[in-house]
């Protein structure tokens, strides 16, 4: 049983803090490079989104407050087999963020360092110095999550206040110096406009930034009275990532010179622009500016690195919770912290580091990975509600049917702007998985694939229509009807995953499985 320390205020600033990494330092460039002033809009739009796809976790994490978060929901309501694919999912997204985190560090570092980086090399491609300090900063990383929850939530309070102050300074400053208001130059009364903004979104790196508020539920095991402080930093921290990132993105806008767009912003280019705000405040002049956010280049991937250690290592702690692991992973130190999972991530994350073309062409699969992980609140609170109706709920979610729809709606929407080559990447990950669940499960594959048939739909509509649609399909389904036709499809596949709920209850009572199946309130606070 890991113990329950996290105060309300460091779970809201793990949450919050979790989204303020790399993402900050790209973001604003990307997604300028994509949609221009119109990037706003995109902001704008997934705050919105991200909110509703937060409030169904809101009911299941103060519901459910057990280390892993919303790894664990699936199995609670869709058994082994479910639960196994949307922990596998929530794994892969998370577990590849720590290796990007500290390749972004190194990055900016080999601007003072530039042995950490091959030379000769048009992308980034670490040297055999650089893979030796990534391995070691993983491991620093390790042993700091070794020493106890407690000590990790302080550690993070502190740097977080940087990782705040730092982006802060930089959008006053540039504010400071802009004369350029006229940049915003918003226009949505063409649809090209609007599929830039849908492709900002979802490939451009905003999607991207929100990546963290789920934090919280990660650690719900170890949080002081879940009940009230886990809703409190889900939302608190999307309200709190949207106000910073819109703000650098406005001041990043107006602070750029027109001569360096004057082809149009999908032609932004300017020298330092591999680290954009570094290269845009040194164009303005702003030599102390650029040198803080040189620091905090490295200071805050490294705090975001340090939450998503221990917030991967309680997937896996959650997943062996849930008997789709061996018990090896629930092994606790004498601080109460899963330390085989804390190593065994530390394995896959060195393995990561290959000579991948740079930060950019992992985010739109990080995101899609994240995206897929989200649509678990709105399917498993419709389940929580039929098979535990009496169940006591902390929060509850007024209106939950409809906010699940409109949540698994957006869940999709942003899934398919992702576009057809992030797609298939993703189908790939997920066949991988549902190998390895059909072949470490000792049923019958028939009976596998009837528990999961919903599932293996909702993908292959999910991919059927990315392959025809206007975001890297074919074509053939035109904007807006493919975003028209995403509906009926997310209320037929939301449907079509309530369907076997009592046989599947009746499995896991049968099983022994009764007390992880129906994880009562009483028990965890």
């Amino acid at each position: 049983m890991l113990k329950r320390e996290i105060s309300s205020i460091n779970i809201l600033i793990a949450s919050a803090g979790g989204m303020i990494g790399s993402g900050w330092l790209f973001s604003p460039f990307i997604s300028a490079q994509m949609a221009g002033s119109n990037s706003l809009v995109s902001w704008i739009i997934a705050a919105i989104f991200m909110l509703f796809v937060a409030l169904p976790l809101c009911e299941l994490g103060s519901m459910f407050p057990v280390s892993g978060g919303m790894s664990n929901y699936p199995t609670f309501t869709h058994g082994k087999e479910v639960g196994f694919l949307f922990a596998w999912v929530s794994w892969l997204s998370y577990v590849v963020m720590t290796p990007i985190e500290v390749q972004a560090i190194l990055q900016y570092g080999s601007h003072f360092f530039p042995a950490l980086i091959a030379e000769h090399s048009n992308t980034l491609k670490l040297s055999g110095v650089g893979y030796i300090a990534a391995i070691s900063i993983m491991l620093f990383v390790v042993i700091l999550n070794s020493y106890g929850i407690k000590m990790l939530a302080e550690c993070n309070k502190y740097a977080s206040i940087i990782k705040f102050a730092l982006p802060a300074i930089a959008i006053v400053s540039l504010l400071h110096v802009s004369t350029n208001f006229g940049n915003i130059d918003i226009h949505l009364n063409d649809k090209t406009s609007w599929i830039d903004i849908f492709k900002a979104l979802s490939t451009g790196g905003v999607a991207f930034a929100f990546t963290g508020f789920q934090n919280g539920l990660m650690l719900a095991g170890e949080v002081k009275n879940p009940q009230r402080n886990i809703p409190i930093a889900i939302l608190g921290a999307v309200l709190i990532g949207f106000v910073l990132y819109f703000m650098l993105e406005f001041s990043f806008i107006v602070a750029m010179p027109k001569a360096y767009f004057s082809e149009g912003w999908h032609a932004l280019h300017y020298p330092g622009d591999s680290g954009p705000l570094v290269g845009l405040a040194l164009l303005l002049g702003l030599g102390i500016v650029a040198t803080l956010l040189m620091i905090d280049a490295a200071f805050s991937p490294f705090g975001t690195t340090l939450v998503y250690t221990a917030a991967t290592s309680r997937i896996l702690y959650g997943m062996a919770l849930n008997q789709h692991l061996p018990k090896l992973f629930l092994k606790v130190n004498r601080h109460d912290i899963p330390y085989v999972t804390l190593y065994a991530n530390l394995l896959v994350g060195t393995l990561s580091f290959l000579p991948f073309p740079g930060w950019q062409k992992l985010v739109a699969f990080l995101s899609s990975a994240s995206i897929l992980s989200y649509s678990i609140g709105p399917i498993c609170l419709l389940a929580m509600r039929k098979l535990q109706p009496q169940t006591f709920r902390p929060f509850r979610l007024s209106s939950g049917l409809i906010f699940s729809h409109i949540a698994f709606y957006v869940c999709n929407l942003m899934l398919y702007w992702c576009g057809f080559s992030v797609i298939w990447k993703l189908d790939m990950a997920l066949l991988i998985g549902i190998a390895i669940c059909l072949l470490s499960n000792h049923k019958s594959v028939s009976s596998n694939l009837t528990l999961l048939y919903w599932f293996l739909f909702y993908i292959a509509g999910i991919s059927f229509f990315s392959y025809l649609g206007s975001f890297g399909g074919i074509g053939l389904l035109t904007f807006p009807m493919d975003m028209l036709c995403l509906l009926p499809f997310s209320i037929l596949v939301l449907t079509l995953s309530q369907k076997l709920l009592n046989a599947i209850t009746h499995q896991y009572i049968e099983s022994g499985l009764e007390e992880i199946a129906i994880c009562p309130i009483q028990k965890t606070g």
